[in-house]
């Protein structure tokens, strides 16, 4: 039997409007040296951010393997890199080109005073002085797209491997996931970065230099994919224990701030900006529970198709693509107003969602292979509204 996840649709919907909010957040959060950075922060806004800032990567990528495995097929199929490379690539460096270009340009001219053009700046220094932060050049929030181009190819003889019939590895997770072991699986991405954290101590976003952090983003994906290939003998069990897993993610968030968010850092467990093996441990666990949290209420009630949803979907990643670059201009001009940081944040939230959407919305529009410079399909809008589902089977 086959059957559209429109759930996982929702969830994907979901974790991208988180993304907007905390990131319209950033410039205020007194712990975080942003692209532009407020002179007034906000201690209550940050006690607010540090829960979903513990797990809003997680489930993104988590619902970004759920996704990869819509697309798969059979384990020695090149398919699946060819749509992947078509699919991200593309968008990376033409974000890295041109979308992106903005944001740095207002950040040079908020921090350091530069006075010249966009234009002047694109042509003139943009390409030419070398890697952000001491040059200009930089993918900025489109390292997740690198990340999850270089996972798909590192994966894809891996999950080859995993979807052979009669696996052991596959056959010990469908088994373990039907038990309460399943709350356990926060460990691989914490022995992961705890492994490699004397290597790559801090994360960087960078790639190359991001060892610890890249394998607990990986996991996330490894997970949401086999919880998306075995997803018919799982979903039951997942949704079953949804109360359960909302209870774990409530201990453990009131646990953190209590001993870590809610204390001064020398008291405290750990933070984020002092990742100590039991504060990974608090937010790793938290990041999996919410996980489960989330896949079992919406797998129980929001798995039904709607047209709105069909546009959302297809809309959030060209919205994703430009939300950082709208981020970045309205503090540009919200700052300078000298306005309370509740006022600011509403100004660049509200900003951010609606000039982002509409972006998204009239990108849409672009005719033929110019869509796929976006993340969108280059058949036209027309066309995908015709098409059938998209089909996932286990």
């Amino acid at each position: 039997m086959k059957s559209r996840l429109y759930y996982v649709d929702r969830l994907r919907i979901f974790a991208f409007a988180i993304l907007l909010v905390y990131h319209s957040s950033a410039s205020f959060l007194p712990d975080i040296n942003w692209l532009i950075h407020s002179d007034k922060t906000s201690t209550t806004l940050s006690l607010v951010m540090d829960f979903p800032r513990a797990w809003r990567l997680a489930l993104l990528f988590f619902v970004s393997g759920m996704g990869a495995a819509f697309t798969f097929g059979s384990a020695g199929s090149l398919s699946f890199l060819r749509k992947r490379t078509f699919r991200l690539l593309i968008p990376l460096l033409f974000a890295m080109a041109v979308i992106v270009v903005p944001q740095v340009w207002y950040e040079r001219m908020y921090e350091n005073g530069y006075q010249g053009s966009l234009f002047e700046f694109w042509m003139t220094r943009y390409f030419t002085e070398g890697r952000y932060p001491r040059g200009n050049f930089t993918w900025a929030h489109m390292w997740f797209v690198a990340y999850l181009l270089v996972m798909s190819v590192i994966c894809f003889p891996i999950f080859g491997y995993l979807v052979r019939p009669g696996n052991k590895i596959a056959a010990w997770f469908e088994r373990t996931s039907k038990t309460g072991f399943v709350y356990l699986f926060f460990l691989l991405p914490l022995a992961l970065n705890l492994a490699l954290s004397p290597f790559f101590p801090k994360q960087t976003n960078a790639l190359y230099n991001d060892g610890a952090w890249f394998a607990v983003w990986a996991s996330w994906f490894g997970l949401g994919f086999l919880m998306a290939r075995y997803h018919s003998v799982l979903i039951e069990t997942i949704i079953g224990r949804r109360f359960v897993s909302a209870a774990i993610a409530l201990v453990t968030s009131v646990l953190l701030y209590r001993y870590a968010w809610l204390v001064p850092q020398d008291q405290s467990i750990g933070s984020y900006g002092r990742d100590t093996p039991l504060f990974k441990a608090g937010i790793f666990l938290l990041a999996w529970s919410m996980i489960l949290t989330l896949v079992g209420f919406a797998a129980r009630h929001f798995n039904r198709p709607s047209e709105k949803l069909a546009a959302m979907n297809r809309l959030v990643f060209p919205l994703y693509i430009v939300h950082q670059t709208v981020t970045v201009a309205a503090l540009y001009y919200v700052l300078p107003l000298d306005m309370p940081v509740a006022v600011s944040y509403s100004a660049v939230t509200a900003a951010t969602i609606l000039l982002s959407v509409l972006f998204a919305v009239c990108v849409d529009f672009v005719p033929g292979p110019a869509r796929v410079l976006f993340g969108l399909s280059g058949r036209g809008r027309k066309v995908l509204a015709s098409e059938p589902d998209r089909q996932l089977s286990r």
